[in-house]
C-alpha cells in the first residue's frame, strides 16, 4: 500500500511534511553495537567518509571494522577546543547489554589521529587498559582517557538535509546546558532525516524523532511516560526494525523500568515478500523472566521526500511498519 498524502504548503520540507502525513518514526533507528564519535568541526562534506582523517582510517583498518559500528562527525561541544594546535576527543560508545552502552573519552594529540581512529575501528581494540567507564582519568602515552558523560547527539547535517541542519542545530544550541552532567553535541547524518529533529540518548542507546526541547526534557528526566512519546521514538539500536517495533510496546507497557532489564535472545523472520515478520524476544530483570511473539507488517509505503522538492518526484519510499498482534509470557 502507498501512502496518499495531503500538504497545506507549497514548500515541501522533508521533516514538517513527513509528519504532516502521520507517518510513525518506529523502526527507522539504525542497529548498532558501536559508536565512534570524532570531534571534527561543521561544516562537514554530505558523506564525512571524505573527510580525510575518516577516508585514510577507513582505508587502513581491517575489513569489517565498521560491522555493527557507526563512525560520525560530531562538533566539538565545547567552542574553545576548536584551537588547531589542541588534541582531538573520540568517543567511543559501545554496547555492554540490550539497554545501556559504555563510554570512553580519548584525547589524542592530531597528528595521530588516523592511527587511533585504525585503532578503535579494529576489532574495538581499545587504548587503554581497562576500557572501563569505572576508571578515573588517566593517561596513555600522550592520549588522555575518561570516562565520557551521559550524552544526547542531534543531527546537524545541513549538508546532508535541510531540516537537519535548522532544527537539529537549533535544539542543540538551546538544550547545550539544560542537564547537568550531560553533554549535548550535534552530529553528522545518522538516518531518518525525514524525523528531524532526530537524536540519540547515550548510555541507554536509543533513537529519537520530531524533537523539541520540552519533549526531550521529559525524555531525559524521565518526567514524561514512554506511552506520550509514542510518536517520537525511533526505536532501539539493539533491535532491528522489527524488532524495534515490538521492543516500544515492551517499553509503553513497563515504562522507565523497562531500561533495567536485559534482552536475552532475539529473533526475526521476515515472510510475506518482506512485508511482514514474526518477531520473538526473551528478557529478563527485576519482573522475572519472560517473552513475547509478535507480528509485524507493513502498513504503508511512505515517499522519502529530498528537502524542498515534492512527494511526486522522490526517488525512493521507505515502509512504515506497525505492530498487529502481540503475546507476552511469563
Amino acid at each position: 500500500m502507498s501512502v496518499e498524502t495531503t500538504s497545506s504548503t507549497l514548500s515541501f520540507r522533508c521533516a514538517p511534511w513527513t509528519r504532516e502525513q502521520g507517518v510513525d518514526p518506529i523502526g527507522s533507528a539504525l542497529t548498532c553495537d558501536t559508536l565512534l564519535l570524532v570531534e571534527t568541526p561543521a561544516p562537514w562534506p554530505r558523506d564525512v567518509s571524505e573527510i580525510p582523517a575518516f577516508a585514510a582510517a577507513l582505508r587502513h583498518s581491517r575489513p569489517g571494522g565498521l560491522n555493527r559500528t557507526r563512525l560520525l562527525a560530531v562538533h566539538p561541544a565545547d567552542e574553545g577546543d576548536l584551537d588547531p594546535g589542541a588534541g582531538v576527543l573520540i568517543t567511543r560508545w559501545r554496547r555492554a547489554g540490550s539497554n545501556r552502552f559504555l563510554g570512553i573519552d580519548y584525547t589524542v594529540p592530531r597528528d595521530r589521529l588516523v592511527d587511533a581512529l585504525i585503532r578503535l575501528l579494529d576489532a574495538g581494540d581499545p587504548m587503554d587498559s581497562t576500557d572501563s567507564t569505572d576508571s578515573t582519568n588517566s593517561a596513555n602515552g600522550d592520549t588522555i582517557v575518561q570516562a565520557a558523560p551521559a550524552e544526547v547527539l542531534l543531527c546537524g547535517h545541513g549538508q546532508r538535509d535541510r531540516c537537519c541542519g535548522r532544527n537539529g542545530v537549533r535544539l542543540q544550541i538551546e538544550a547545550a546546558s539544560a542537564w547537568p552532567g550531560v553533554r549535548v553535541r550535534r552530529c553528522s547524518h545518522t538516518g531518518g532525516h525525514r524525523f528531524a529533529p532526530t537524536g540519540f540518548t547515550l548510555p541507554d542507546g536509543r533513537a529519537w524523532g520530531f524533537l523539541d526541547a520540552s519533549t526531550l526534557d521529559g525524555i531525559m528526566r524521565r518526567s514524561a511516560h514512554p506511552a506520550t512519546l509514542r510518536d517520537r521514538y525511533r526505536g532501539t539500536t539493539a533491535l532491528d526494525p522489527w524488532g524495534q517495533v515490538v521492543e516500544r510496546e515492551l517499553l509503553e507497557r513497563f515504562g522507565w523500568g523497562w531500561l533495567d532489564h536485559e534482552i536475552t535472545s532475539s529473533r526475526t523472520e521476515v515472510t510475506d515478500g518482506g512485508r511482514a515478520a514474526t518477531v520473538e524476544l526473551a528478557w529478563c530483570g527485576p519482573t522475572g523472566e519472560a517473552s513475547a511473539v509478535a507480528v509485524v507488517e507493513v502498513a504503508r509505503d511512505v515517499p522519502v521526500l529530498v528537502c524542498g522538492e515534492p512527494p511526486e518526484v522522490a526517488g525512493k519510499t521507505s515502509p512504515e511498519l506497525a505492530l498487529r498482534h502481540i503475546t507476552v509470557r511469563s
